[in-house]
């Protein structure tokens, strides 16, 4: 019996090992920010396969807050082919094993972000046109199941952005069909301000600077319930509640909620998984409950039994007893918590008509009771607007994002490249 304990000991703590291997992402931003967390993932191949589309979206989102853009995009790119075009891995295992041998691929207000980012790197690099099919996929994978009461796509700035494309092609019937989707989604304080002032065609015309302002952090997931088989998403907490914006010392005002990244992520509906994990969790106590029961008799058999064949029964017992049992604790229906942890909290708009030329962008943010939160201020953001077309800016409340001052820098390479693994 000793032998079988040390053996079901070392089969739980290598079942454990071989699932916690995803990047810790939160840990590296606390211990050195958005240059660690390109650094750790500079080799993608150094992280399991199942782990590596998320790790490559960490690497990109890490990227572009400290201003490369092309190499964000590339990475965003890479990413956006497996969350897209691939049927992933490690499905049938994770029948079986444990939900995290699945490759991840991501939820869809995951996927959303991805193709989200991937269109405004395009987008800020001049490249209208690729931007416009990554925000047209962002709404692709932003619309749920209607027919099981699910929520089309609402995410805002996909919309916006999108309209700018249209409007930049010179396309004003593309822009009209946007706004008119627009307008037919449901006005959810939760998740964005209908009073928003630019979602019409006479404020879309006229401005040529959009500000992409982000606020807090994203959800996250945790295993709850029986043997953890139930995924909680949970709302990041954070204090910043809204962002005044100024140009040249002189305020634009307050910009406008457009889009919640919890309220995303909860609109969704459950998973085909969800039912799986609860039925391994029922198996699981049970193969436990009646392993050990069957141990027990078998025990009892052989201590207490009279004759040669109530002890071979009771051995027999024991060792089926014992072999259920084993399956029981290596039966895995804990729920996979894997997730985008870089992801902020909400998403807010800031547009206006600037004249061209060079200018500085002052960032405030304030909490839910209207205080400043004097720490996140950021000053000196470079912004330029162009004779023609838009200025866009992409900025976040904290870790802030560095802004590259022109497009040669934008274009720079942070790390040498590293070969892939076929």
């Amino acid at each position: 019996m000793i032998k079988l304990q040390w053996l079901v000991l070392l089969a739980v703590l290598a079942l454990g090992a071989g699932c916690s291997s995803v990047y810790d992402a939160r840990k590296a931003m606390s211990e050195g920010g958005y240059q660690k967390v390109m650094t750790d993932t500079q080799d993608i191949n150094q992280f399991p396969e199942r782990d590596r589309t998320l790790v490559l979206n960490y690497r990109a989102h890490a990227k572009m807050g400290l201003g490369y853009w092309q190499s964000a995009r590339d990475d965003y790119l890479r990413a956006w082919n497996a969350m897209n075009l691939s049927e992933g891995g490690g499905v049938a295992a994770a029948h079986w094993f444990s939900e995290r041998q699945k490759f991840w691929m991501g939820d869809p207000y995951e996927r959303m972000f991805n193709s989200w980012y991937l269109g405004m790197m395009y987008f800020m690099l001049g490249d209208r046109e690729n931007s416009m099919a990554c925000f047209r996929n962002a709404l692709y994978v932003d619309t749920g199941d209607l027919k099981q009461g699910e929520y089309a796509a609402d995410w805002l700035p996909t919309f916006i952005m999108r309209i700018r494309a249209y409007l930049a092609r010179q396309d004003e019937a593309g822009a009209k069909a946007m706004l008119d989707e627009l307008k037919r989604l449901p006005k959810e304080p939760a998740n964005f301000d209908a009073s928003c002032p630019w979602l019409n065609m006479d404020a879309q015309k006229d401005a040529n600077t959009i500000m992409m302002l982000e606020l807090g952090v994203g959800p996250f997931f945790t295993a709850e319930g029986h043997h953890g088989s139930t995924r909680v998403i949970n709302q990041g907490e954070y204090r910043e509640s809204f962002v005044e914006v100024l140009v040249n010392g002189e305020t634009l005002g307050r910009a406008y909620k457009i889009g919640d990244t919890f309220f995303q992520a909860i609109t969704r509906g459950g998973r085909v998984m969800d039912d799986i994990l609860k039925g391994k969790a029922i198996a699981k106590t049970a193969s436990i409950a009646a392993g050990a029961s069957a141990m027990h008799i078998g025990r009892m058999l052989v201590v207490h039994g009279k004759g040669k064949g109530t002890k071979t029964a009771g051995a027999i017992a024991m060792g089926v007893g014992a072999a259920v049992m084993v399956a029981g604790l290596l039966a895995n229906a804990e729920a996979d918590t894997r997730g985008n942890v870089l992801l902020p909290g909400e998403t807010h708009l800031m547009m206006a008509k600037l004249p061209p030329g060079e200018h500085k962008v002052e960032l405030r943010f304030f909490d839910s009771n209207g205080r400043e939160l004097a720490n996140l201020r950021q000053r000196d953001i470079p912004l330029r607007v162009p004779e023609t077309g838009d200025a866009v800016l992409l900025a976040r409340s904290q870790p802030r994002y560095i802004v590259p001052r022109t497009l040669e820098e934008a274009r720079m390479n942070p790390l040498p490249a590293t070969p892939v693994k076929q």
